[in-house]
């Protein structure tokens, strides 16, 4: 699949803005549109990319770097583009909204270490979580951070209305 040979994709990649601790990456795009393919989502469908965080886990663990977060009309799409060690299959990691019982913004501040990680849960059957995109801000020692923390949750929400959108929320 032609990722970037899309205009609607390419137009959303190059609007996807970076902020906080979230950097854009070198993705292999070929890798990137076989991740896609397998995962069974179209390019046709992609409502909004943002560069974030994807994690299953805790959120006090900070083991997981920047991805390319993709929305579509029926999940969520992380991928950096890269092939799995032993099996060489696209690695990649996905939520279907079929599967999400509830979903909301969760905001998580240590202010002592000046830490802001604004998120998107996503809650399946019986409360499990199925991923969460998070967008952190590290603010600096000396200095007013308010502006980049602000932009940083600013980002958070606009993801998070284009979910609403989908969910008809």
């Amino acid at each position: 699949m032609n990722v970037l040979g899309n205009p609607a994709f390419s137009q959303l990649l190059d609007s996807a803005p970076t902020l906080g601790r979230e950097r854009r990456q070198n993705l292999d795009w070929d890798v990137y549109g076989e991740a896609l393919n397998d995962a069974g989502f179209s390019l046709t469908d992609v409502r909004t990319l943002s560069w974030a965080r994807f994690s299953e886990v805790g959120v006090g663990a900070l083991t997981e770097g920047t991805s390319l977060i993709a929305v579509f009309n029926n999940g969520i799409f992380e991928s950096l583009g890269k092939r799995r060690l032993m099996s060489r299959s696209p690695k990649y990691r996905a939520i279907d909204f079929e599967q999400v019982a509830g979903y909301g913004d969760v905001d998580h501040v240590v202010e002592h270490h000046r830490i802001f990680k604004y998120c998107i849960e996503f809650q399946g059957a019986g409360s499990i979580l199925l991923g969460r995109l998070e967008w952190h801000v590290q603010g600096k020692r000396f200095g007013d951070n308010r502006q980049e923390i602000m932009a940083t949750a600013r980002e958070r929400d606009r993801v998070l209305s284009v979910i609403n959108e989908i969910s008809g929320n």
